[in-house]
């Protein structure tokens, strides 16, 4: 069986459990993971999905932004051939339309959140603040504006319990992204004949917080903290 070529773009936790899910489907080829790292800083977090990938003989290219301009990184995308999916989890960068349509079956993204609801680049943090019960995972098509394509295929269940820990509903996070992804791949052509536009009056944001969240702290503390910004 021929496998779907695909380049993935990825940093940090998210990043390293979305690489992990398409390592484990077995009708994938991974051409190429890009991510970012600082060659003078190594650092546990950030570093992560670049040891994944060279743990795996995947070529890895660093899209620090402060080595590596904007021409520089699309022109590495486009140089590939026959590539299948532009997939990416948890990734800085903005794709230009060129490359959102440069692949041959589809761009897709994996967005931390139950589409449509918060759509952005804290989509965790802010499901706690506003007092959410579940949060979720969902896979979503590539478009220019953010977090807005067709959903694929979603994923929900994750309980918020005030008990919790951030960390501790970040990993079970990562385990749903490393499920959902290993699902797509099992069955691509079911899900993206089967994805199905977000309702626009379902729509909420998440911007950053005006504070920083430790991975130790508690659901109740994130949203008590919350409150006395208010």
């Amino acid at each position: 069986m021929k496998k779907l070529r695909v380049l993935f773009f990825g940093t940090w936790g998210y990043g390293r459990a979305g690489l992990e899910g398409i390592l484990n489907s077995k009708n994938v080829e991974i051409v190429q993971v890009y991510t970012k790292w600082n060659p003078d800083k190594p650092d546990k977090y950030m570093d992560q999905v670049r040891e994944l990938a060279l743990n795996n003989n995947i070529p890895v290219f660093n899209t620090l932004k402060e080595i590596c301009s904007t021409t520089e990184f699309n022109n590495s995308i486009l140089s590939h051939k026959n590539i299948d999916f532009v997939f990416s989890c948890c990734f800085d960068r903005i794709f230009k339309p060129d490359i959102l349509n440069f692949p041959k079956i589809k761009s897709l993204n994996v967005h931390p959140s139950l589409l449509p609801k918060y759509r952005g680049v804290k989509p965790l943090e802010n499901a706690i603040i506003h007092g959410e019960k579940e949060i979720g995972i969902t896979i979503h098509e590539l478009e220019k504006e953010l977090d807005s394509g067709k959903i694929i295929h979603q994923i929900g269940g994750i309980p918020i319990s005030e008990k919790m820990t951030f960390k501790e509903l970040y990993n079970k996070q990562c385990i749903i992204i490393k499920k959902i992804i290993q699902q797509f791949f099992d069955s691509p052509e079911h899900y993206l004949k089967n994805a199905k536009t977000q309702n626009i009056s379902d729509i909420s944001w998440a911007p950053r917080l005006p504070f920083a969240i430790e991975d130790k702290s508690t659901v109740w503390e994130i949203r008590n903290r919350a409150k006395l910004l208010k």
